[in-house]
């Protein structure tokens, strides 16, 4: 049973729908959540503030876990204990490499399939499809991926932080990727989301469909 959820972003108020939505699915006083940067933060600049974004919820018990220059091999494992895992936002090809090189890929489908909640913000959203293909309507391939090849867990691309901006600059290429590729592409704006629960998808906001 897969249970999944999808933001743009997690800053605005907007997002509440999707936080009641991550709620239910935790569904227990004081869940844990596994934090995975996409890359280091040092001085937790933008772990603090995802801190007090989920305390706001009720939700406490959040852990850090880095992939990058604070890798800790002993705490890999603490990961999977979570009841949540959330996956941050920020440069998805160097989130990626970091998943790949710590062979977490395997480990986070498994994680999904053994019941596990995935919250993925931006570029942890985009990583849950079956490439990052996403990524290059945005993003700066700064590591040089060879295989774009994700985690595979849901059967559609995830387009965030769409705008009416963005849509003047990639909607006719998104239209093509799409078309090329025989998928599905959903587009979502910052306060929108997706939300999948077993073989149930929710979309919150104005999800477009590409």
């Amino acid at each position: 049973m897969r249970k999944i959820v999808l933001y743009s972003d997690q800053i605005i108020k907007e997002n509440r729908k999707i936080d009641y939505e991550l709620l239910r699915l935790l569904n227990k006083k004081n869940p844990s959540i596994g934090y995975i940067p996409s890359c280091s933060d040092l001085t937790r600049k933008y772990f603090n503030p995802k801190v007090q974004y989920y305390n706001e919820l009720g939700i406490s018990n959040i852990q850090y876990f880095d992939l990058d220059k604070e890798y800790d091999e002993t705490k890999i494992n603490d990961i999977f204990q979570s009841d949540a895992i959330h996956l941050s936002g920020g440069n998805t090809f160097y989130f990626l490499y970091l998943l790949k090189k710590r062979n977490l890929v395997k480990s986070l489908q498994l994680y999904v399939e053994q019941g596990g909640i995935l919250i993925g913000i931006s570029a942890g959203s985009i990583i849950l499809s079956k490439t990052i293909d996403m990524a290059q309507f945005g993003d700066e391939d700064i590591v040089g991926i060879e295989d774009r090849s994700s985690l595979g867990i849901v059967d559609f691309q995830f387009m965030p932080h769409w705008s009416d901006d963005e849509s003047v600059k990639y909607l006719d290429l998104l239209k093509d990727y799409s078309k090329v590729k025989k998928t599905t592409i959903y587009a979502c704006n910052d306060g929108d989301g997706i939300v999948i629960d077993g073989d149930d998808i929710k979309f919150i906001g104005n999800v477009i469909k590409i």
